[in-house]
């Protein structure tokens, strides 16, 4: 049985192997456009408006254009099962866990799958996860490792990183009296007796032990000082109401060049970057590691206000930050889903950025702007924008040429647009006619080295339809 502050976590190794409350289904009843509804115009020059403002023409490869047919990885958030998709929507493979997912999936280079897990018995009420779990690409369970007791639960995310662990977005509990002593405003405080800080946790898998550890609560702007002051730490006043899901992560990737983590923060509407060349010391500190600062916020983007500045607000409770893999035009950006808000932006954009990352690894910061840059150098939104509102959850792919993927949740709905806003193609994830909820879709071109061993033919059923082109 585990311990409250237990650093080994359950770790399920079968031996014969070697290793949110429902929502009402929605669909609307035509296609979306960014612009208008037409196909590609192979081999032409698109603007990309860069941090400067001045337009850069961005030349295309038409033999890069419209690459061979992909294939998506789909979690439907109210299934056990995770699936490979043709780009007829139709199913290539399956997995099938015990548990609805807790929520994202990743299909791995070597063609095993990586999901999130939802488990039945949490102290954490409405929350997903506390489980993650590896699959063979035949669907055999190699291991599992839960994460939750009465004090800590996964949720959302979890990745793997290049030495095998794995890197996962967790709550820990903090109570009221420790909220206070921090400086948390009595009024913003929720009646339970205590409230949900998040951590990231990096665990590896084979043993279950915990082998490094960075806290949002390590890095609490101190009680009397001004936000302002230290745009490296977090307002614990800031983001708070009387509720217990406080900064509410939502993703979690890895740079390995840099050897950073950018997380998406929801209620802040704001993304973080933390130093991962920290010892878990020094990530609980606020000096040492690779780049100096422990475990204080390298770069944060999307809402000022959050670090005392005045800028315009940016980003409106978004999800699925990361950087732009090495091969995708924009490589190293950061690309998210930018929900927007039912009363101050109720539509939708994908944004890209340009993180003003220095030769020191460390990031620039203006003493009257803050951090930059002032606006994406691209991002779509829909004609009327109001046509596409992903709410909540919801995510975006970079696409080798070029294109951008965008799945909306709750709809099921997701579509490929060009670097012009141009709809190339949108489908609609559906079983029995009933939409499927989604926490995201990846793309995934047929020359992965996932697929180099596996054959790929559809079994003959089919999730969804094509909306277009027709």
């Amino acid at each position: 049985m585990l311990t409250a502050h237990s650093t080994r976590f359950r770790v399920v190794l079968l031996p014969l192997l070697a290793i949110v409350a429902a929502i009402a289904h929605a669909l609307a009843a035509a296609p979306q456009s960014g612009r208008e509804l037409r196909g590609p115009v192979t081999g032409t020059a698109v603007l990309r408006i860069p941090p400067d403002g001045r337009p850069r023409a961005v030349p295309r490869d038409p033999d890069r254009w419209h690459p061979s047919s992909p294939y998506f990885l789909v979690a439907p958030i109210d299934s056990e099962s995770t699936y490979l998709l043709d780009d007829q929507l139709r199913v290539v493979n399956e997995w099938r866990s015990d548990y609805g997912p807790g929520l994202s999936a990743y299909l791995l280079d070597d063609g095993r799958l990586l999901r999130t897990a939802t488990i039945a018995t949490r102290n954490f009420p409405g929350g997903n996860g506390g489980r993650i779990e590896l699959f063979t690409w035949h669907g055999a369970l190699e291991w599992s490792v839960e994460y939750a007791t009465d004090r800590v639960q996964q949720h959302h995310d979890a990745i793997v990183l290049p030495n095998g662990h794995v890197l996962l977005v967790a709550w820990e509990t903090r109570t009221v009296a420790e909220a206070l002593d921090a400086g948390r405003r009595p009024e913003t405080l929720p009646p339970d007796p205590e409230i949900w800080s998040d951590t990231i946790v990096e665990i590896d898998p084979q043993t279950g032990e915990t082998t490094w550890t960075w806290r949002v609560w390590d890095h609490l702007v101190p009680k009397g000082n001004r936000p302002a002051d230290h745009p490296g730490l977090i307002d614990p006043n800031f983001a708070a109401v009387p509720n217990a899901d406080w900064t509410h992560v939502n993703s979690v990737a890895y740079n390995a060049e840099l050897d950073q983590v950018l997380i998406s923060v929801r209620n802040h509407s704001e993304i973080w970057i933390i130093d991962h060349g920290t010892s878990s010391e020094e990530a609980a500190g606020h000096a040492g590691g690779r780049r100096g600062r422990g475990g204080d916020l390298l770069y944060r983007w999307g809402n000022p206000a959050a670090y005392g500045d005045t800028g315009p607000q940016q980003l409106f409770g978004q999800h699925n930050a990361q950087w732009i893999p090495a091969g995708s035009p924009g490589a190293g950006h950061i690309l998210l889903f930018n929900n927007g808000d039912f009363s101050a932006r109720p539509w939708s954009t994908a944004v890209e950025i340009v993180p003003p990352l220095r030769e020191d690894g460390l990031y620039a910061l203006n003493s009257r702007a803050g951090f930059g840059p002032s606006r994406p150098v691209w991002q779509y939104a829909a004609d009327p924008p109001e046509s596409l509102f992903g709410w909540y959850a919801s995510g975006v792919q970079r696409l080798a040429n070029g294109d951008t993927l965008i799945a909306v949740t709750h709809t099921g709905r997701f579509r490929e647009v060009n670097d012009a806003g141009e709809l190339i193609a949108e489908y609609q994830l559906a079983s029995n006619g009933t939409p499927l909820r989604v926490f995201r879709v990846t793309s995934i071109p047929p020359t992965s080295p996932a697929f180099a061993t596996h054959p790929l033919v559809a079994n003959g059923a089919t999730l969804g339809q094509i909306l277009y082109p027709k």
